[in-house]
């Protein structure tokens, strides 16, 4: 009777240590994660914003729409009006300042010297779409740390460890280090809710360090469609001066 009821205990024991075991597995938790991100066509998003660069804090609003891998559009105003927006591709970026009747044309890299991180335009849409970022990894692990799973991902270029609640296996934290630079960005995702049946952050806070300087942008979501019919509405008329 004995001799069962330890079979019986080693049994169950060594299941439940290959059930924790296969969590741990670094493919097994990003799927998870990634079976968990929203899949999307089109994405929108009503935002209200606030930026601080160390020196100034301003608070706005934003529309932002995405079509994946094509384009990225930005409404950017305060107390309801418009003061710019921002057509992004893969290649280019565009800006037309309402406030200052300008407008500006600039290859993609513009976006990196402007964010202070080598962030491609994959990188900018996940960002937008608060899933993991692709950093195209070449070594990877995994580390339980108390209710949270930590992703370790590194390229050539870029370390990222990415923090994952380990029951509902949504994004906590990611930092994205830069090799060759002193710099490097935080993101945290708070307030999750249903979008399309998957959790989404509606509340995020994007840190980003590059030697002395330090630079916030505080984005809380007040709406978010996805697969909808949309727009991307952009003119730089002759009544706008284009600058350099």
């Amino acid at each position: 009777m004995n001799f069962r009821i330890t079979f019986l205990f080693l049994f169950l024991f060594s299941g439940a240590f290959a059930q924790d075991s296969l969590q741990v597995n670094f493919d097994s938790v990003y799927s998870k994660v990634v079976a968990n991100q929203i899949q999307y066509k089109t994405l929108s998003e009503r935002c209200n914003l606030t930026w601080d660069d160390g020196n100034t804090a301003q608070q706005f609003n934003a529309s932002i729409r995405l079509r994946k891998d094509s384009l990225i559009w930005m409404s950017l105003g305060m107390f309801g009006f418009e003061g710019a927006r921002v057509l992004i591709s893969p290649d280019s970026f565009r800006l037309v300042n309402k406030m200052t009747s300008e407008h500006m044309v600039r290859d993609y890299n513009f976006i990196q010297s402007w964010i202070l991180m080598p962030v491609n335009f994959e990188m900018l849409q996940q960002i937008l779409a608060g899933q993991k970022i692709s950093i195209n990894e070449k070594a990877t692990s995994v580390t339980k740390e108390d209710s949270s799973y930590v992703l370790y991902m590194e390229s050539d270029k870029l370390l990222e460890k990415v923090w994952v609640d380990s029951v509902s296996y949504t994004i906590k934290k990611i930092l994205l280090k830069d090799k060759l630079l002193k710099q490097d960005m935080t993101i945290t995702f708070d307030s999750y809710n249903s979008l399309n049946q998957k959790p989404f952050s509606y509340k995020r806070n994007i840190i980003i360090h590059r030697d002395a300087a330090t630079m916030m942008l505080s984005m809380e979501i007040t709406k978010a469609q996805v697969n909808e019919e949309l727009n991307f509405p952009f003119e730089a008329n002759e009544k706008y001066k284009r600058v350099d």
